[in-house]
């Protein structure tokens, strides 16, 4: 019997990501629990057992690394950057020690059972005196030994779980005994019992459906691409018509998303009633989606066609990676000539892009051995039908329904006869070709993404140069009102000081080696924007007007850019980014959208739609780079990452895994494969933190 998909397609991303040799560097990802870099664990066997019990009694796992130097590094930086590179999921901690520097650190996940006091309490008493004697195993085992007691039921920690719990018995217990207490005649009657689910698990709820309806929508639009170029627009106009009307359904949750997080934040029954409503707005995204579900499938046939889809997208894969030669040049020259958060954006691409199309060679070639099984399955069949109970079968469907009752018939027959029924083949061959197809779409979009920063970063430096000159000009316009005599503007002196220190760190920030110019643009434009309110009293409508026309036409290329970059990064890397920094970008492209709209009629509103965009943009992609630098496994990566319930845990494999590949698939209600966008919606048991956030650590450390 052949395996299900999701085993061979998960030994491949394996081999893919874990066969290749570290990267040398500090610090770096930790290939076994116990790393002696330094060579000073001179009594390893006392090391690993008490490493064990600890795990044992506790289900902690602690790392060890010893090294001779952090290189510079803070202690807790280093510390929790190995961590976080080493995948250290919440039953995971580390202990790192540098012997030459005299300096640890320790980190454990936020959700350890033991409190930050006992974490400083075991650092004092039992793992400073070891090593300030130089005895490194002997730190190891007392620190393991220390945090096994604190976490252990006869250690302090448990003292204070029990006296929590009594005294929450107790508070239950009054609470109790005053709700059966008759209230006095007369006084008014308290609120009702509050009914229904949970503050926080709407708060959950609706955050898991913000993440699902999102990576629906983004792999639903890419495949309806593939479609369209397929089968032609009106073909596809229904599904294009869905796609649409629940993209802006989302898009309206991810707005109202954002109000819980505004300052006063919202009291608790505003904050019901919005996440109500984002949950209703969910699901009808989802149901219109789940209508086109059968429809779309039918028109791609993928199983009918996998054969031919396979060639395909392997066509398509050759050529991607026939490209990344030159891409990895373009890459290179990105990062030997620029700096700042673009560039790094697309740091990993081109080894993200070749995970990528590793991943879909090797799901082509389930692909292409389900459909040999299919066909060998189909030849069975068909001489099982040939057969006299077969035959006795097939004949009587062709009398009942014509010659599609003869074919069900023949198949029936040949499963009488012993034959294998290949429609399980296919649909698995189809379920394999549909993740190719992600896979190498993503690499496509990991490519272009490179391409574009490269002609971006140019763009903005230049216009940087001309917000410089423009600055400059304003400056001058200012100090000769200031001369002319009169009531100087309000704010205008200030404006014209702000305007002088901005061009002088960014003609600073300019001529460094590796420039930063989508910065030195955010810092301009901030300066400008405060001389150009100062200095709108003394500019007349046409000037103001060809003003804004020429700063707008700086900043639209610039918050174009910046929010296609964050876009391309959430996409690739959907599987690791919560629901803030996607509220965040879908309000970046609603700005874009009314400045582009407003462009030709009303710059001066243009103008500041645009530049909200870019800052939108911009910080969804520092919450999205801190979400994919905070995701990481549970260990072994098959027991679950972060939040899930079990099975594969596809976040462990970084490249196929952080573009949501395997965890973007699943089930709709129906029961039926959900392909692309176009599928019902179920939870994936994603972290669901009200602000997006979550997964954070916890350490200290210090000098011995």
């Amino acid at each position: 019997m052949r395996r299900l998909l999701v085993l061979p397609l998960v030994a491949a991303a394996a081999a893919v990501l874990l066969a290749g040799p570290a990267v040398a560097q500090a610090p770096e990802r930790l290939a076994t629990q116990v790393t002696d870099q330094a060579g000073v664990l001179n009594n390893r066997g006392a090391v690993d057992t008490a490493l064990t019990d600890l795990q044992d009694k506790t289900g902690i796992q602690l790392f060890v690394v010893m090294v001779e130097s952090f290189d510079g590094t803070p202690a807790q930086q280093w510390t929790d950057e190995t961590a976080r590179l080493s995948d250290l999921g919440d039953r995971d901690a580390l202990l790192a020690v540098a012997v030459g520097d005299r300096a640890y650190a320790y980190s454990f996940p936020d959700d350890s059972r033991l409190s930050q006091g006992e974490l400083a309490d075991v650092a004092e008493k039992n793992i400073e005196p070891a090593l300030s004697r130089n005895d490194w195993s002997g730190a190891v085992i007392a620190g393991a030994e220390g945090y096994a007691d604190a976490a252990s039921p006869g250690g302090f920690g448990w003292v204070w779980l029990v006296i929590v719990l009594v005294v929450i018995v107790a508070v239950a217990w009054f609470w109790l005994k005053r709700r059966r207490r008759p209230a006095p005649a007369g006084a008014p009657a308290g609120p009702p019992a509050p009914v229904g689910p949970s503050l926080d698990e709407l708060t959950n709820q609706a955050n898991a459906l913000l993440i699902e309806l999102d990576d629906d929508l983004r792999a639903g639009e890419r495949e309806l691409g593939l479609a369209a170029a397929q089968y032609g627009s009106a073909a596809t106009a229904p599904f294009q018509a869905a796609l649409e009307s629940s993209r802006r359904d989302v898009a309206e949750a991810f707005r109202l998303r954002m109000t819980l997080d505004e300052e006063p934040a919202p009291d608790e029954p505003r904050r019901r009633e919005t996440l109500t409503k984002i949950i209703e707005l969910c699901r009808t995204a989802d149901d219109r989606l789940d209508a086109e579900s059968e429809a779309f499938d039918r028109l791609r046939d993928l199983e009918g066609r996998a054969a031919e889809a396979a060639d395909e997208i392997d066509k398509r894969r050759a050529a991607v990676e026939a490209a990344l030669p030159a891409t990895e040049a373009t890459a290179q020259q990105v990062l030997t000539a620029w700096s700042g958060r673009g560039v790094t954006a697309i740091a990993t691409n081109v080894d993200q892009a070749r995970e990528r199309l590793s991943f879909a060679a090797s799901a082509l070639g389930t692909a292409r051995e389900a459909l040999a099984d299919a066909n060998a399955g189909g030849s069975d069949g068909a001489a099982a039908a040939s057969s006299p109970a077969g035959g006795s079968a097939g004949g009587a469907g062709e009398s009942a329904g014509g010659v599609s009752g003869g074919s069900a018939g023949g198949a029936v027959g040949g499963s009488a006869g012993g034959g294998a029924v290949p429609g399980g083949d296919r649909a698995e061959a189809a379920l394999a070709v549909r993740a190719a197809e992600q896979a190498v779409d993503q690499a496509e979009q990991l490519v272009v993404a490179v391409e574009r920063t490269a002609s971006d970063l140019p763009g903005a430096r230049a216009a940087a140069e001309a917000l410089i000159v423009e600055i400059t000009g304003e400056i001058a316009a200012g100090r000769a009102a200031m001369l002319a005599g009169g009531a100087a503007p309000a704010g205008l002196a200030s404006a014209i000081s702000g305007g002088e220190q901005a061009l002088a760190e960014v003609t600073t920030a300019l001529a460094v080696s590796r420039p930063d110019p989508v910065e030195a643009v955010a810092k301009l434009q901030a300066a400008d924007a405060a001389l150009d309110a100062a200095l709108a009293e003394a500019r007349d409508v046409a000037e103001r007007l060809a003003h804004d026309r020429g700063l707008l036409a700086q900043e639209l290329p610039v918050a174009r850019a910046e929010v296609a970059a964050t876009n391309d990064f959430i996409t690739t890397r959907r599987g690791a980014v919560d629901s803030g920094a996607r509220a965040t970008l879908s309000e970046a492209l609603r700005h874009l959208s009314v400045a582009e709209s407003l462009a030709g009629t009303d710059p001066a509103a243009a103008l500041a739609e645009a530049r909200q965009a870019r800052r939108l943009a911009a910080n969804a992609g520092q919450a999205a780079r801190l979400d994919v630098q905070r995701w990481g496994g549970g260990g072994s990566g098959w027991g679950g990452g972060p939040g899930q319930s079990g099975g594969f845990d596809a976040g462990a494999f970084a490249g196929a895994v952080l573009g949501g590949i395997l965890s973007g698939g699943g089930h709709s209600r129906g029961g039926g494969y959900r392909g692309g966008g176009f599928g019902g919606s179920g939870s994936r048991g994603r972290r669901t933190s009200g602000g997006g956030g979550g997964g954070g650590r916890r350490g200290g450390g210090g000098r011995f």
